[in-house]
């Protein structure tokens, strides 16, 4: 029986965008890329930057993975570089000879390396992957579906002056991402968006339409000026000559909760429509509070972001606090061992310091469960709970807990 010869692993090149344009079909089982859909993929992917790494068997991409820097929002109202994980798979014919380790493996120790981002982050295909890896579980998101004769909203003053105003999607692109940068520092979890990502979410190509309207944009304007926006497409549907029309929400931003419930208001009442599916809000997002019958839409809530502490020092001192922090957490990291051992963690809201100790620990974690609390999308105390994180000294989780914690839920509010 033949011999597997080992995977090498070096460097993409733009000369193997067919190849891995050809895995990701066949890792996520997609019908084949359009020439628009492949020019979208070039710019995204930044294969010549020489960020993304594949392993090879022969002349064969087995694998590969692929990586570029973003600005993450964090408590404290700050930014922090992030290395987004943009793709990630390997063959089914290559499954088990350690490829997908050793290209995460690349991926975090050259960005220590380098001393580059101090966190990485991605969307992931499979919940069950990343956790093995450090990553946690950082940011949910909710998706909710409302229907159209039960979707009232509780008074919202301001509301009707605010005016609603279709345009052309196309030519919408500077206004809207102008209102999308205005809400970025507003929760931790949210990511700035250059040129090219904003493009891609404005993009219209057929083959995402999935017999859906073309991708329409909806502008919030008050005395004259934009103050938030919504994508949308609609989706008709007849049983038995009645309307079962939908309306699927891509993007909603806005300024002020007047401004967001005139969109709403909008986008579920959409002449022969039944539904409004509203994707990827914020778990505490205003729909919760403005929805006068928040038992009828239902509400659906997955994981969106996981977060991976590169170096954990950086990333911790980076942050603020909710209130004065001094505790001592014992650290593993089985993957990245600069990691592993005894932190000082002490500051406030506005500056933090993170150090080696010998001092006792007050808390000892994985840095995956360092990653759930680090937006604080979960805390210390419920990962004690869940016996995930360890107290050996008491009252520490809860201490931890509140300086973790965030006035608003973590959100990832478009996928990378």
């Amino acid at each position: 029986m033949p011999v597997d010869q080992p995977l090498t692993l070096r460097a993409l090149t733009g000369a193997d965008l067919d190849q891995l344009i050809e895995l990701g079909e066949i890792v996520f089982n997609s019908a084949p890329s359009s020439d628009a859909e492949r020019a979208i993929d070039a710019e995204l992917q930044e294969l010549d930057r020489g960020r993304g790494v594949g392993v090879f068997d022969g002349d064969e991409l087995a694998g590969a993975g692929t990586v570029s820097s973003f600005e993450l929002t964090v408590p404290g109202g700050g930014v922090l570089p992030m290395l987004g994980v943009l793709f990630i798979g390997v063959k089914s014919t290559h499954r088990r000879r350690g490829g997908m380790s050793r290209i995460i493996r690349h991926q975090l120790h050259a960005a220590h390396e380098e001393s580059a981002e101090p966190l990485a982050g991605l969307t992931a295909s499979e919940s069950v992957i990343y956790g093995r890896f450090g990553y946690g579980q950082a940011a949910y998101g909710a998706w909710f579906t409302v229907p159209r004769h039960r979707a009232s909203l509780r008074p919202v003053p301001g509301i009707d002056d605010v005016r609603i105003r279709m345009v052309p999607t196309a030519d919408s692109l500077a206004v809207c991402e102008a209102v999308h940068a205005r809400q970025v520092g507003k929760r931790t979890g949210m990511l700035a968006r250059d040129e090219k990502w904003a493009r891609a979410y404005a993009a219209d190509l057929e083959q995402w339409r999935e017999g859906r309207s073309v991708l329409r944009t909806v502008l919030a304007e008050r005395a004259g000026g934009a103050v938030g926006y919504a994508r949308y497409r609609t989706k008709q549907g007849w049983e038995d000559g009645v309307n079962t029309g939908r309306t699927d929400v891509a993007e909603l931003h806005a300024d002020d909760p007047a401004v967001f419930a005139a969109l709403v208001r909008y986008l579920t009442d959409i002449d022969l429509t039944t539904t409004t599916d509203f994707g990827r809000q914020p778990v505490d997002s205003p729909l919760m509070y403005q929805l006068a019958d928040l038992r009828a839409a239902q509400m659906r809530v997955r994981e969106t972001l996981y977060l991976r502490l590169v170096d954990v020092d950086r990333a911790l001192a980076g942050r603020g606090y909710a209130g004065q922090v001094d505790l001592v957490l014992d650290v593993t990291d089985e993957l990245c061992p600069w990691n592993a051992g005894r932190w000082r963690l002490s500051g406030d809201e506005k500056t933090a310091e993170c150090v080696r100790t010998d001092a006792a620990a007050d808390l000892a974690l994985d840095i995956r469960e360092l990653a759930a609390v680090f937006l604080g999308g979960s805390t210390i105390a419920a990962l004690e709970q869940a016996g995930q994180v360890k107290e050996l000294r008491p009252g520490a989780a809860a201490e931890a807990s509140r300086a973790f914690a965030t006035q608003l839920a973590p959100w990832l509010q478009y996928g990378i």
